[in-house]
């Protein structure tokens, strides 16, 4: 693990504040300028961001909590507020918040749902690269004990998965894949909101498979509470995908060949029936 903290005069600094202020940063940027590029208006832009951000936080500590009410039960309620007392975030919940907070106000401010969507895939990947640099300072993420050469030991335990750098390298896999498809969706025209919702499918995918390298102690059944949730996100992928991606357009036909395939074989079925009734 590395060290947590540099001075600053007299005092210190938590690094780890560092990246997640500059990911924020970072964030609204990309996302005000992904979303300027088609005209959006500045205060609209403004809005979206601010309370995205809000209720991503307060999400995020809710996630927390419901992941880890042993540390809460019996408690005071307002221990839930005091971060700086219980520390304890979930990305995932703040993720859902935050995405879910951008599909609500997108249409109370009537900006674009597709765009912002869009606006996510090319705004997301840094925060989430400079979270896990600062995962990498706290060990907030520890990896299950491997034997592997590329281990990493965190405060002079065991070696275990490097999990932070697995995100990484999976985070710039998919953004490198983003890239090419927002080439190709602008080729072929494909409706706002497809990229976007691509890059949350992708990013479901992997990080469920990542799910089973860490070392987790929250568990809902045989699955972890962060394989549930992203479940949850894969599954609303499929519906849009299918629904506006042209997934349903591609079943058609087949759903079609399928049914003309059975009730031909239904009405000979009823007709060699018939012709033996008759005899």
């Amino acid at each position: 693990m590395l060290p947590t903290t540099f001075a600053i005069g007299q005092g210190s600094f938590v690094i780890v504040n560092l990246f997640i202020v500059s990911g924020w940063l970072g964030f609204s940027f990309l996302f005000w300028r992904s979303l300027r590029r088609f005209a959006v208006e500045e205060d609209r832009i403004f809005d979206l961001t601010f309370f995205a951000s809000v209720f991503a936080l307060i999400f995020a500590r809710l996630g927390f909590v419901a992941a880890h009410p042993e540390l809460f039960l019996g408690k005071s309620p307002l221990l839930i507020a005091a971060i700086w007392v219980a520390p304890g975030l979930s990305w995932l919940g703040g993720l859902v918040g935050g995405v879910a907070t951008l599909v609500m106000l997108s249409r109370q401010y009537k900006v674009r749902l597709g765009l912002v969507l869009d606006a996510l895939a090319v705004a997301l990947p840094l925060p989430i690269i400079l979270g896990e640099i600062g995962s990498l300072f706290t060990g907030a993420e520890l990896g299950r004990s491997t034997s592997l050469p590329w281990g990493t030991a965190f405060g002079g335990g065991p070696l275990r998965h490097p999990v932070q750098l697995y995100e990484m390298i999976g985070i710039i896999g998919i953004s490198i894949l983003m890239v090419r498809m927002t080439a190709r969706s602008i080729k072929n025209k494909w409706p706002f909101g497809i990229v976007g919702v691509w890059f949350f499918f992708c990013y479901a995918i992997v990080e469920f498979v990542l799910e089973f390298a860490k070392d987790s102690r929250v568990y809902w059944g045989n699955l972890t509470a962060n394989q549930w949730m992203l479940i949850g996100i894969f599954a609303e992928c499929i519906g849009v995908l299918y629904v506006r991606g042209g997934g349903r357009e591609r079943v058609r036909p087949i759903t079609h060949k399928i049914v003309t395939f059975f009730e031909e074989k239904g009405k000979k079925i009823h007709e060699s029936i018939s012709r033996r009734h008759t005899r």
